[in-house]
C-alpha cells in the first residue's frame, strides 16, 4: 500500500524531476481547522512546487498536486491550503477532509524553504492556530 514515504512522485514539470522535500504530519482538514503551508523560493530561477495530502490510512494522495502545484517565481511565496480561511489569502486551494493526515511537500528545485501550520478558518485573526512539525523528506532528527 502506497503512501507518503513510497507513493510515485507525480510530474510537476515535464523534462524535470520532482522532489520530494519535506514531509508534515499532524495535518488537520475537518471542522473549522484547515492546514496551511508556506513556501519561499530561495532560487534564482522559477520553479514549480506542489503539496500532497495524505489521509489517516496512507495510500494515494487525495488530491491531485499537479493541478494544485504552481510556478514559483525567485524570492516569491505562495500559500497551500486544505481551503480558503478568512484572513490567510491562499494562492492554491487543496481540498481534503479528514481529521488527521500528513503531507509531502514536491518541487523541482531543492531551493525552498516552507512551514506549516493548522488554524482557525473562520475567525480573523485565527482563534486557534499551531505550527506543524516539517521533516527533511522521511526523516526526522532526533531531539537533543
Amino acid at each position: 500500500m502506497a503512501g507518503i514515504a513510497d507513493s510515485p512522485l507525480p510530474v510537476l514539470s515535464v523534462g524535470v524531476d520532482t522532489l520530494h522535500l519535506y514531509s508534515v504530519p499532524g495535518v488537520i482538514a475537518f471542522g473549522s481547522l484547515g492546514t496551511f503551508f508556506s513556501c519561499t523560493s530561495t532560487d534564482t530561477a522559477t520553479m514549480q512546487v506542489g503539496v500532497e495530502l495524505f489521509g489517516p490510512p496512507g495510500g494515494a494522495p487525495f488530491n491531485d498536486a499537479v493541478a494544485t502545484s504552481l510556478s514559483v517565481a525567485p524570492g516569491a511565496t505562495v500559500i497551500f491550503g486544505t481551503s480558503s480561511a478568512v484572513g490567510i489569502s491562499i494562492s492554491s486551494s487543496l481540498g481534503g477532509s479528514f481529521s488527521k493526515g500528513s503531507a509531502r511537500i514536491l518541487a523541482t528545485s531543492k531551493k525552498l524553504a516552507c512551514t506549516a501550520f493548522v488554524a482557525d478558518r473562520v475567525d480573523d485573526p485565527p482563534q486557534t492556530s499551531w505550527q506543524l512539525t516539517i521533516i527533511k523528506k522521511t526523516t526526522q532528527k532526533a531531539a537533543n
